[in-house]
Order: structure tokens, then sequence, then C-alpha cells
């Protein structure tokens, strides 16, 4: 059936994205944008895609916080592996725009994921 291969694809997806988040955060030398710092945005862009891969890895868990405070986790963990390492900051503010982009995926789960679903052939139209 079609799930089982999109589960597939998005635990795939989820873990070299998840992986590839981790090496930017612990980068010694990470990119930043010359004339303004996205950072925030960009914690909680990653955290919206991530919760989006994680949803869809994981689509019968029925009870939510199972997903998501696992990721919130991930998220504790890069910046204190940041503080670890001697030469990033462990931030507050970088865990409160991961928790901000799980709460804006949350809001926007139920007509993302109907047009997704949709989109992507899992739902019958």
């Amino acid at each position: 059936t079609t799930m089982p291969k999109f589960v597939l694809l998005a635990r795939t997806g989820f873990l070299i994205s998840s992986l590839g988040i981790l090496w930017l955060a612990l980068d010694p030398q990470p990119f930043t944008a010359e004339l303004f710092d996205l950072d925030k945005l960009n914690h909680a862009a990653a955290f919206i895609f991530l919760a989006m891969l994680l949803d869809y890895s994981f689509p019968s868990t029925g009870r939510y916080w199972l997903k998501w405070l696992p990721l919130l986790g991930f998220g504790i963990l890069i910046e204190l592996l940041q503080l670890l390492g001697g030469h990033r900051l462990f931030e507050w503010g970088d865990i409160l725009a991961d928790a901000s982009g799980l709460i804006v995926y949350l809001v926007l789960r139920p007509r993302l994921r109907a047009l997704l679903d949709t989109k992507l052939g899992l739902v019958p139209r």
C-alpha cells in the first residue's frame, strides 16, 4: 500500500534532516547571513519541518505528545551539546523557537495534513 512506502520515506527524511540540523548546530563556524540573523526563525522553520516529517513517520500514534516531546528533547540536546562543545552557546531562546515551531505545526496540522494527504494520494479524493 501507499502508506508504508510513504512512512519509510518520511522516516528517512526525518533521520537525514535531523542529522543535517545537528551537524549545522554543532559546526564551529556556522553559516550566518551577512545582512541579518534569522537564527530564531531558522529554529522555528526547522522544527515545523521536523514535526511534519515525524508526524508522517508515525501516522498511527494517537498520543501526539509521544511525537512532540522527544522532538523538543532533541532541541534541548542540541543546546546542551553546543554548550559542551565550547564554541557555541546554550540559548533558551533557541529552545523557545523550537517549541514555537512545534506549536505552529500543531495549529496548522489539520489543514496542512488534509491538503498534503490528498495531494500525496494518502486519502481518497
